[in-house]
């Protein structure tokens, strides 16, 4: 009857004997066995494990990745502006039993790393431009903060994973003053370029007319010796009524101002091939004013058919007229600058022209009396 009353109370203390030496650890977490406060195992995997009962404790510590978010704090940089940093640390346990031994718990660590953090950071900060911190060199700053607060936080058994900065701002107080340096220094380096870009624009300019001014010139000077190549030259002598030489005699012709007679009354006059010729010829003296006029038709480089009024009589020499340097021969001429616009156009490489056969250009590769057919 003893045993039978015992035995309820002996299974029941042995059931709490059994679950007091036991425990299980999960994925994640750590546990650490202690005796009396006495470390004597790590646990790092996860499954069912043993203990002395009453002896015996297990301490479970988290091994996820924790992270680590205060209120924004202020920070001083190098060239003495004030910025509001909110930033957040990223970290886990890697060693339980120091840990354990260091700071106990995760809110304890998380009082340790935010004051190393915020003091790594700020030592960062205060060495930096204000445009590194916000912009440029953000990502390496916070490279060197992780690194540099990873090495201390690791005596507690805690590798920080990661420091960001959530948001960075200036403080209420200096926040207008800040944004109108920014507006003035980027209105300067736009007066800059404004500037630069006048001064290019200004030398592209003075280089175009340059070469505009060139351009015109070659083109006048070209223009002119192909105009003159088509002009014939004569003598004009200007006499008076006794058949005397006249000098100083102001030429015209066909309205256009050509000169003064020379000491012998000669000038010569050069025209171009036209039908009509027309010579103006008047001369102050003596309180007089005399004058001549002679007009005339240009044949095969001539004058023929004048007509002479006035005091002064006008009369051209008969040179015969020069064409490229060919002695009054205007069909010789034409064929030779036939033959120029040939070597232009026909040589290889040169332009492809699509003409007619009957065309003017091809007047002397015909045959005598009609053209040449050309397939």
């Amino acid at each position: 009857m003893k045993i039978m009353k015992i035995l309820p109370a002996a299974f029941i203390l042995a059931v709490l004997i059994f679950f007091q030496s036991i425990f299980t650890v999960d994925e994640r977490e750590y546990a650490l066995v202690l005796e009396l406060g006495e470390h004597k195992r790590s646990v790092y995997e996860p499954g069912l494990y043993f203990k002395i009962p009453l002896i015996q404790s297990a301490v479970h510590i988290d091994k996820r990745v924790q992270t680590s978010d205060i209120a924004a704090d202020e920070f001083l940089t190098v060239d003495m502006e004030r910025l509001l940093i909110d930033h957040v640390t990223r970290w886990h346990v890697y060693d339980p039993l120091l840990f354990y031994m260091t700071v106990r718990d995760v809110p304890s660590a998380h009082n340790r790393i935010q004051n190393i953090v915020v003091s790594e950071l700020r030592d960062v900060v205060s060495n930096e431009p204000i445009l590194n911190v916000i912009a440029e060199e953000r990502e390496a700053l916070m490279s060197r903060v992780t690194l540099r607060a990873d090495e201390r936080i690791s005596d507690f058994g805690i590798q920080v994973n990661d420091v960001r900065m959530k948001r960075v701002d200036f403080p209420p107080e200096v926040e207008d003053n800040v944004f109108a340096r920014m507006e003035a220094e980027r209105e300067r380096i736009a007066a800059r370029h404004r500037a630069e870009g006048e001064e290019i624009a200004m030398e592209v300019r003075a280089q175009a007319d340059a070469d505009r001014g060139r351009i015109l010139g070659e083109g006048e000077a070209l223009a002119t010796e192909i105009f003159t190549q088509g002009f014939t030259e004569d003598v004009l002598v200007v006499r008076n009524e006794e058949d005397s030489p006249v000098p100083g005699t102001f030429v015209r012709l066909n309205g256009r101002e050509i000169g003064l007679t020379d000491s012998a009354g000669r000038i010569t006059v050069a025209f171009p091939k036209l039908d009509e010729i027309n010579i103006e010829a008047f001369r102050e003296g003596d309180g007089q004013v005399k004058r001549g006029r002679l007009e005339g038709r240009l044949r095969d480089g001539l004058i023929t058919d004048t007509r002479h009024e006035g005091e002064l009589r006008l009369q051209f020499e008969g040179r015969p007229a020069t064409y490229l340097g060919h002695l009054a021969d205007e069909e010789f001429y034409r064929f030779l600058k036939t033959l120029s616009t040939y070597e232009r156009f026909m040589l290889p490489g040169g332009t492809t022209l699509v003409l007619s056969s009957e065309t003017e250009l091809f007047r002397y590769l015909s045959g005598p009396g009609e053209f040449l057919a050309i397939d």
